[in-house]
């Protein structure tokens, strides 16, 4: 028993550990999505997503997973960049209107027509 303990004990903290693995995965994922933070939260929703298809036996290989991995992590990109973009929008000053129109040149390239009427 001294010697099969360990070993079991061992495999039972493994299936424990990938089990709060799992949970706290996708936690955080939520948790980063309520914050906007959407690089994280889909790194986060990948790992949860990973250990989900390990536990039900749906896991194929690394070279299958990384496409939907690389696409969920390009939406959080796109989802932080615009999120960023809106934001420094809003902090740009906007350029003031002048208070009175600007004064045309006096010389606009137009026809002047200057007739002289003589009284007499």
């Amino acid at each position: 028993m001294v010697l099969i303990a360990p070993v079991i004990i061992g495999v039972v903290l493994f299936f424990w550990f990938a089990f709060c693995l799992t949970i706290w995965a996708w936690f955080k994922t939520i948790t980063y999505l309520c914050e906007c933070k959407f690089i994280r939260a889909a790194l986060w929703c990948n790992v949860g997503t990973a250990m989900v298809l390990w536990w039900t036996d749906r896991w194929e290989s690394w070279d299958a997973f990384w496409p939907g991995a690389a696409f969920f992590t390009g939406i959080g990109v796109l989802g932080t960049f615009l999120r960023y973009y809106l934001k420094w929008r809003k902090s740009r000053p906007a350029i003031p209107a002048p208070a009175w129109p600007t004064p045309t040149a006096a010389n606009d390239n137009q026809l002047i027509n200057i007739s002289v009427i003589r009284e007499g």
